[in-house]
């Protein structure tokens, strides 16, 4: 129901526009006509000197106007370069607090690590060097073994922490999982024993320091927890593990069980998981309206304006390493990952680039408008009145950029849209001593900054209302200097 309204405010906005552009070169056409409709005779007398000064006079009034026009991309591009200044400052800012609170947040396993030795016969040369002899020697290794089965449950609250005028979009994950495990006899060349007293879970954590609470890891099945043995680190330099915690446990002999765990953490932007069961199941839920997902894409999603819902089932097939590798064979498990990113759609910052690139055209139109005015009146406007009107309709950006920064946006916007409104129709009702055409221009504004609005807030469609303003504007011209008269001498 707001998309519709919104979309009939906006097609509104532009009738409104479109017609007091129609109503000003209406105006200016009968003014031209009549001065024009002169007698016969008069058409086919030659060309005074005054009216080829009035020619010369309006087209370097006209070529002024498109000077001023162009000297208008400075401040444009002052005001732009701010804008992109203030977004770096913004940015950096909400990296900072990123870092203090807890950075985007990757999530992996838990994964059974088993210490196991191995031995290796080595040929070795006598001291005299002219006896070979060989050698066992016994080396330790780690397996490292993936769940058959991993399910993972994520619950995100957003919120916001601020640093000075700025703020950024942090949240608290609730975590809770279960993870199948199932032991086999794993075939290893010169296998000498597994140290199953001595194994840990692993569980990988991008950032550490986000971690809140380990609120509980319990196992069912032939294997027991070591007491006192929460330590933090993974022990493992594989990709995806590398950082995080582990639990020591025992393993019974070739047995299977399960493990269930529950934490809580912090993080920022986006939250990810490693998709390293057999089987993967992951649902995150969320109560912030506007995701953003990157890497697999969920099975099911469904988003609300109070939050969204995922839910991914993964395959072992979707990525290239083995549910059982060696530790000194440094795999990586990161080529897979399933990505939900608490995505900002449109920071004020953006908008008001987006309506600094409009400001041309904007600024243009007004001069339009004040060049129909001064066609149809017997005094003319000067370059310095030309350029404070101008002055006036970049001073909205700026106004816009420093409002946006402490007020909420459309507040902002009202605030610095009234500046160049009621200045430049009071300026113009003045400087041609009538308030009638000041009304106009005030209501060409009003309409026109309604449009830009508009505009800001339809993020897929920015493109196409702007083409559309732009094509509003030629047919309406189009349409009113269709019967212009030709001014040809017989």
């Amino acid at each position: 129901m707001f998309n519709i309204i919104f979309w009939v405010l906006t097609l509104l906005s532009l009738a409104l526009f479109g017609g007091a552009i129609y109503l000003v070169a209406r105006a200016l056409l009968k003014k031209l006509n009549r001065d024009q409709g002169t007698d016969m005779s008069a058409l086919e007398q030659p060309a005074t000197a005054k009216g080829a000064a009035l020619k010369n006079t309006t087209l370097l009034k006209a070529l002024t106007i498109g000077i001023l026009s162009i000297v208008a991309l400075l401040p444009l591009g002052i005001i732009m370069d701010m804008t992109s200044d203030r977004e770096m400052l913004y940015n950096s800012v909400v990296d900072e607090i990123g870092r203090s609170w807890g950075e985007q947040q990757t999530l992996s396993g838990p994964a059974l690590v088993i210490p196991y030795s191995y031995f290796v016969m080595q040929e070795e040369v006598s001291n005299d060097g002219k006896t070979r002899h060989e050698v066992k020697r016994t080396y330790q290794d780690e397996l490292v073994i993936l769940p058959k089965k991993l399910s993972l449950d994520l619950d995100l609250k957003h919120d916001f922490r601020t640093r000075g005028i700025y703020q950024s979009l942090v949240y608290n994950a609730a975590l809770k999982g279960q993870a199948d495990f199932r032991l086999n006899r794993y075939d290893i060349p010169n296998l000498i024993a597994f140290d199953n007293q001595n194994a840990r879970l692993v569980f990988g954590v991008s950032s550490n320091q986000a971690i809140d609470k380990v609120e509980k890891i319990e196992v069912t099945g032939d294997s027991v927890l070591l007491s006192g043995s929460l330590m933090s680190g993974t022990g493992l330099a594989t990709g995806g593990l590398e950082k995080g915690f582990n639990q020591g446990i025992q393993v019974g002999e070739a047995s299977d069980f399960s493990v269930n765990f529950a934490m809580t953490l912090r993080g920022s932007q986006s939250i990810s998981a490693l998709p390293l069961g057999e089987q993967t199941l992951l649902n995150i839920h969320a109560d912030w309206p506007h995701p953003s997902f990157k890497g697999l894409l969920p099975a099911e999603r469904e988003i609300t304006a109070n939050g969204f819902t995922a839910n991914w089932n993964i395959s072992h097939l979707t990525r290239n390493y083995p549910q059982e590798f060696i530790k000194s064979n440094q795999s990586t498990l990161t080529e897979v990952v399933a990505n939900a990113m608490l995505f900002e759609p449109v920071t004020h910052y953006g908008k008001i680039e987006r309506s600094v690139k409009y400001g041309l055209l904007f600024i243009v139109l007004t001069f339009i408008m004040l060049f129909i005015f001064e066609l149809g009146q017997k005094t003319s406007l000067s370059t310095v009145q030309y350029m404070l009107v101008g002055s006036a309709m970049a001073l909205f950006y700026l106004l816009l950029l420093s409002l946006s920064e402490h007020l909420a946006f459309l507040q902002a916007y009202l605030f610095a849209a009234c500046i160049p409104v009621l200045s430049v129709s009071a300026y113009v009702g003045s400087a041609t001593a009538s308030l009638k055409r000041g009304g106009i221009v005030g209501t060409m504004l009003v309409s026109l900054y309604a449009v830009l609005y508009s505009i800001l807030q339809l993020e897929d469609y920015a493109l196409l209302m702007g083409t559309g303003l732009l094509l509003v504007v030629l047919l309406i011209l189009m349409f009113v200097t269709r019967h212009q008269p030709k001014n040809t001498v017989q």
